[in-house]
């Protein structure tokens, strides 16, 4: 599997800085950012999904862990010159049918800032994006389909990728 360039949705690192029960993936995927074998990033909307003390000073720690931060879509009062780009009108247009087919799969639908993590992913040509949000991965298809964004959950990720090498 060559996909290297993973955009990491913010459960991630809340399992790993609550020490919760996947904290394992994360780990792992920790380990191969460390080795130089996947890119990991986060996307600038972190800090609106980590807004409080103490996790928020947590955000600091990202370049230690090998997370680096990329820009976002700009957006009305989150908008940061010269970090920030502007979106693709057909990303977010698709929004609001997303947040339907969501409700229909019986998911809690992508809110504004999920769905700027995985617009600034698409915007960026990441490969992979990385998550354990139901209302995202219930999407997957559709997603892949229309806007050619790859979104699994990391275990996922990481079986294929242990697939891929026993091939190799």
């Amino acid at each position: 599997m060559d996909d290297s360039t993973l955009t990491l949705d913010t459960n991630l690192l809340h399992e790993y800085w609550k020490r919760r029960d996947k904290l394992q993936h994360v780990e792992r995927l920790l380990d191969l950012a460390r080795q130089g074998k996947v890119d990991l990033a986060v996307t600038a909307r972190v800090h609106e999904d980590v807004p409080q003390l103490p996790l928020a000073q947590k955000l600091n720690e990202l370049e230690e862990l090998h997370i680096h931060r990329t820009s976002s879509v700009a957006r009305p009062g989150y908008w940061v010159l010269e970090r920030d780009m502007l979106g693709d009108d057909a990303f977010e247009d698709y929004w609001p049918s997303a947040c339907t087919l969501a409700k229909q799969r019986g998911k809690k639908p992508p809110d504004w800032r999920d769905w700027d993590h995985l617009h600034a992913h698409h915007l960026l040509g990441r490969q992979v994006f990385l998550t354990w949000d139901e209302g995202i991965n219930c999407l997957w298809e559709e997603l892949r389909d229309r806007f050619g964004v790859v979104v699994m959950k990391p275990e996922e990720y990481l079986d294929a990728l242990d697939e891929s090498s026993i091939v190799a």
